[in-house]
């Protein structure tokens, strides 16, 4: 392979974070890959977004497309392509990215593939997805209009989905395990003096139930040890998210919950491997951080290059 097939940096990730890091790397005139899935990234899950400098206030579908866009504009340095990528592996000071029966060879990467949502594994969850249960209220709050839902989660994610359900949903159901909500108080009070919205604390989901479709959930008051449930016509699980670090499981060591471990330059354990935002044991989890990251990781990559006089 000549040297004019390796590309200088490769981006996995079409994510904030991927496509910061792409914009900074074609701006130091860098040659780039970046692959991903889903242009835009998990942002496309994201309903209202207020908290995006300069917007003022925008939806996740408008923000991922300005992403992509602004992307496209450095086309001449970026080759972007819309795979999965299987596994990364690394082959003296060469990285080979594969997906499917194709393989890209790079100098470095930047690994920005962020975390897909975490499920409750308990009976009847997978025979009910997408047949009442969803992992995105943005895709899929519509199809509830004037209907009963719960929703299974009190972070952000959970607070979100319940302040759109309000506008939709007849009667909203907020399961939460612990004993209080953890969400943001400034979302929290949006909806905790709603009477369509019903806050059940101490409640384990057990179990899912539905006949065509969803029907019932089952919990235990953890504090009374009593079985209960509700009948609903639709399940929302948003209790969090696991980072999509499958294809660098045997690359370089990560944390007990599955994170790259990175600095805040994105810098990990294996030289030339870089990481950046959600999929990264990064504190906050948040729109904006994983793009400064991604720029971060970026800058590092270029001046890794340097250094090794590649």
């Amino acid at each position: 392979m000549e040297k004019t097939d390796i590309f200088d940096v490769a981006i996995v990730g079409y994510g904030p974070a991927g496509v910061t890091a792409g914009i900074y790397a074609a701006r130091k005139k860098l040659r780039v890959l970046l692959i991903g899935e889903l242009s835009g990234g998990e942002v496309r899950n994201s309903g209202e977004i207020e908290n995006w400098p300069g917007d003022g206030a925008t939806t996740g579908n408008e923000l991922a497309d300005k992403l992509a866009t602004h992307l496209r504009s450095h086309s001449e340095e970026v080759t972007v392509v819309e795979k999965k990528v299987s596994k990364i592996v690394k082959n003296g000071d060469v990285f080979s990215i594969e997906s499917d029966n194709q393989s890209w060879q790079s100098k470095t990467v930047i690994y920005a593939t962020g975390r897909h949502p975490r499920m409750l594994n308990v009976p009847g969850e997978a025979d009910m997805r997408n047949r009442g249960v969803s992992y995105c209220a943005t895709c899929d709050a519509p199809i509830f209009s004037g209907k009963k839902v719960a929703v299974v989660g009190g972070g952000n994610t959970a607070a979100e989905a319940v302040i759109m359900l309000q506008k939709i949903a007849s009667e909203i159901y907020v399961v939460q395990l612990l004993e209080s909500l953890t969400a943001d108080p400034v979302l929290i009070e949006n909806f905790v003096s709603d009477e369509k919205v019903k806050i059940i604390y101490n409640a384990q989901t057990t179990a899912i139930e539905g006949d065509v479709m969803v029907n019932r959930l089952r919990f235990l008051d953890t504090k009374t040890k009593e079985e209960k449930a509700l009948d609903v016509d639709g399940i929302f699980v948003l209790i969090g998210a696991v980072p999509n670090t499958q294809p660098v499981k045997d690359l370089l060591p990560l944390d007990k919950m599955g994170a790259i471990p990175a600095d805040r330059y994105g810098v990990t354990s294996l030289p030339g491997f870089f990481a950046a935002g959600d999929v990264t044991d990064i504190r906050d989890a948040q729109i904006v951080v994983a793009a400064g990251h991604g720029c971060s990781a970026a800058l590092s990559a270029g001046d890794y290059i340097a250094r090794m006089g590649r």
